[in-house]
């Protein structure tokens, strides 16, 4: 009886815990014009479950536990929109009542906003992709003018000096990381070395930096990464600002920006004029360090809403710099004579672009970029102002590009491209005027089933006229797997096609006496040296030199986020890149006057390993902290040929491959920076940063880095202190290179530096 008694008991407990029905939330979203919303992402507070609105902005999300006795509460987001939270009633839902919520639209300038990694605008948070952020809010704090001097703050970034100041990305040289502006390619290197110097940040909204090869979207020279400046826009219909800057070395900086906004034309204006006495470093030298230059950069955006889904825009960016130093030679009898130098250098970038919304699924963009670099040198005797020499060099390049991008639902969203690139060259270092034709195709596709977790995968073909086809392809995954811990991991092929030089350089330097030429003309060029009986040894016979191809990467991202505590957050990122067909330059041969002959050859292998770690924190407001390291370890294949005897007695040759250090990098690095601003206008930072020794001059030239040649590591300290007037008048006093470091190997640190800066906004 008691077991009967107490099975029934328990079938009439299992009846009343059978859950109630599965009930359905239905609502719809629209914006302050009752227009539908589409990709709205909805998400139930009490149980996590989510829904994307469809076109007509209706939604639906079914609450399998449902509770007829609580209230809902679901939160809408969507880019551009105010986030917005309702509380729904379990009545309101068994009665199958709609929803009807309106998000109200923003002007949207958060600076966690990125375009660079997928090339569509997505949170920071949201992209699989590592990326790294410089704020223009930090640009201001730290008074920073040229790009090198934010850039050398950021982790896993070094500066360095090679043909002028360029950026040394995961251990990669400078001409392996694409340098952009608002999307558009920043041409004109020098040696592979896009000088950073040329880049104002003044007008600066922030700074988007992509690590690890990619070319799956942005074709050659982004193997190592890509760094693109988004500049200043404004939603005010009115607005002006003036900065102006003074410091040592009669260094002065003024800039304006202005901004002209209608309903649906908006204008923005900035120019900027920066100028310098130089310094000299080696006060024997006749030639200073940075000589005397004096640079302008106008730069004019508009963008045009002919319709809702039809909108026109254009940029037109300018620069021209002159620079007049002194340099010497020694003429046939042995006298030393001086020469007057005056060099010039400009470049233009123009872009247009069209982008048709045909429905609200579909996005097209047609954009045209054309650019122009020309560099201008002359050389006179200071005797008499006879002309010594004169060089040129004139770049051009034209880019048509179609994109496209169709999400498919509420999980799957397609981006198609192609295009075509156009170079080529006017100089005397190129004989024949060379260029290059690139036709590419990329595809990338993300699917997001949750919010918290997302694949992206890519591919570009490209199509050069000088060397075979490029397939590049690329693969990402984020996965949120709790509310404080984020993972990230990427994988994928980068590439990097010959540059002009490494290919069709036929140079000699007229002052030193050396002479460089490129794969495609060293034979002719030896020839010709030999002819004139200008060759005493030939290390590399001429048929055993062969045409470099294009360098190519496979390379591992993965990290993580731990936020830890509110406003603690921990940023790792593990990378190795495998780098096959490195190009690097060589003697080829040896001339009279004791110089060498030299030209670019593909090193057999090449990897970069190592972790980047950062670590930001909020003390409360306006104070923020942030602690950077990277390791890394960048080594290059070495094959050594040695004599043996074999077990047969009889000697043969045995080649011993190991992997050696390579040059100018640095195993430890890092940075830190402290920033505080309090209500009443005050401001102050300090910046540090670390770099620990690293090789720089192959003294017994084997080609790597010995234990005995390597440079000693060095720290520099930056500091700022700022006031805001009035609330339109901010004053600044600063001091880089607090400790007055200095090398003669490392010209861009000259020693200590003051100056008073002033900027007015209106």
């Amino acid at each position: 009886m008691n077991r009967y008694f107490f099975v029934i008991l328990l079938f009439f407990a299992g009846f009343d815990a059978v859950p109630t029905a599965a009930q359905i939330l239905q609502g719809v979203v629209t914006d302050e014009n009752q227009s539908p919303l589409a990709l709205v992402q909805i998400e139930v507070v009490e149980n996590g479950r989510q829904a994307i609105s469809r076109e007509d902005g209706t939604f639906e999300v079914e609450l399998d536990d449902f509770d007829e006795l609580a209230r809902y509460t679901i939160v809408l987001s969507r880019v551009g929109y105010e986030d917005t939270s309702v509380s729904v009633t379990a009545d309101q839902i068994k009665k199958n009542e709609k929803v009807t919520v309106t998000l109200k639209q923003v002007t949207y300038r958060s600076e966690t906003l990125v375009v660079t990694a997928t090339r569509t605008r997505r949170d920071i948070e949201d992209v699989p992709i590592p990326v790294q952020l410089v704020t223009g809010r930090e640009i201001r704090q730290t008074g920073s003018m040229r790009l090198s001097d934010i850039l050398s703050e950021q982790t896993g970034m070094q500066i360095v000096n090679d043909h002028g100041t360029g950026l040394q990305v995961q251990g990669f040289n400078p001409d392996y990381t694409l340098v952009m502006i608002d999307g558009n390619p920043v041409i004109g290197r020098t040696a592979g070395t896009l000088d950073l110097t040329r880049v104002s940040v003044r007008n600066v909204q922030q700074i988007e930096i992509v690590k690890g090869p990619s070319s799956a979207l942005w074709g050659s020279d982004a193997l190592a990464g890509v760094v693109n400046i988004i500049t200043q826009e404004s939603s005010d219909p009115f607005s002006w600002a003036v900065t102006t800057r003074y410091g040592e070395n009669n260094t002065l900086d003024l800039s304006a920006d202005m901004t002209l906004n209608t309903e649906r034309w908006n204008h923005g204006f900035f120019a900027n004029r920066n100028s310098s006495g130089g310094y000299r470093m080696n006060p024997s030298s006749v030639s200073k360090t940075v000589p005397d230059f004096e640079n302008y950069t106008v730069n004019y955006r508009t963008d045009l809403e002919m319709t809702d889904r039809l909108s026109l825009s254009g940029s037109l960016r300018y620069f021209n710099e002159s620079q007049d130093d002194r340099s010497s030679i020694v003429d046939e009898e042995g006298e030393e004579k001086l020469l007057d130098t005056h060099a010039g250098r400009e470049d233009l970038l123009a872009r247009s672009s069209v982008a048709y919304t045909p429905y609200d699924r579909f996005d097209i963009d047609l954009t045209m970029v054309t650019s122009f670099y020309k560099t201008d040198s002359r050389l006179r005797f200071r005797e008499n102002g006879e002309l010594y020499e004169h060089t040129s060099f004139q770049q051009y390049y034209h880019k048509p590009e179609f994109q496209a991008g169709y999400r498919w639902d509420d999980m799957h969203h397609s981006v198609l491209g192609s295009g075509l690139i156009v170079e080529h060259l006017k100089a005397e270092r190129y004989p024949g005027q060379p260029g290059f034709t690139t036709t590419f195709a990329f595809l990338q596709h993300s699917w997001n089933p949750v919010i918290d977790f997302e694949v992206t995968g890519g591919l570009r073909y490209d199509i050069h006229s000088e060397y075979r086809s490029q397939v590049s392809p690329k693969l990402s995954v984020r996965y949120r797997s709790t509310d404080w811990l984020q993972l990230r991991v990427s994988a994928g092929r980068g590439f990097k096609a010959p540059e002009f030089r490494q290919l069709f350089l036929d140079f000699t330097n007229s002052t030193a006496g050396y002479s460089v030429f490129g794969s495609s003309t060293v034979a002719d060029g030896l020839r010709r040296l030999q002819q004139e009986g200008q060759i005493s040894q030939i290390l590399i016979p001429a048929d055993q030199l062969e045409e470099i191809r294009a360098e190519s990467s496979w390379a591992v991202n993965t990290g993580f986020d731990l936020d830890m505590v509110e406003d603690l957050r921990l940023r790792i990122n593990l990378f190795r890149n495998y780098v096959t067909g490195l190009i690097e330059t060589a003697p080829v041969a040896r001339k009279t006057n004791g110089q060498s002959v030299y030209s670019y050859f593909n090193v057999d292998e090449v990897y970069t390993t190592g972790m980047e770690a950062e670590l930001r924190w909020g003390f409360g407001r306006g104070l923020h902290a942030s602690l950077g390291y990277q390791l890394l370890d960048a080594r290059k294949r070495v094959a050594a040929e040695r004599t043996v005897q074999g077990e047969d007695g009889e000697i043969i040759q045995r080649t011993d491959i190991s992997h050696r250090p390579m040059f100018n990098r640095s195993r430890h690095s890092g940075n830190v920076k402290l920033f505080y601003e309090d209500d009443t206008g005050w401001g102050a930072n300090i910046r540090g940063i670390f770099r620990g020794k690293y090789g720089l001059f192959d003294s017994n030239g084997n080609g790597y880095v010995d234990d005995n040649e390597h440079e000693p590591g060095y720290q520099v300290w930056n500091a700022a202190l700022s006031r805001e007037l009035f609330d339109k008048l901010t004053v600044q006093a600063g001091v880089d290179n607090l400790l007055d470091y200095s090398n003669i190997n490392v010209p861009y640190l000259p020693g200590r530096l003051w100056y008073l800066q002033a900027s007015i906004r209106l």
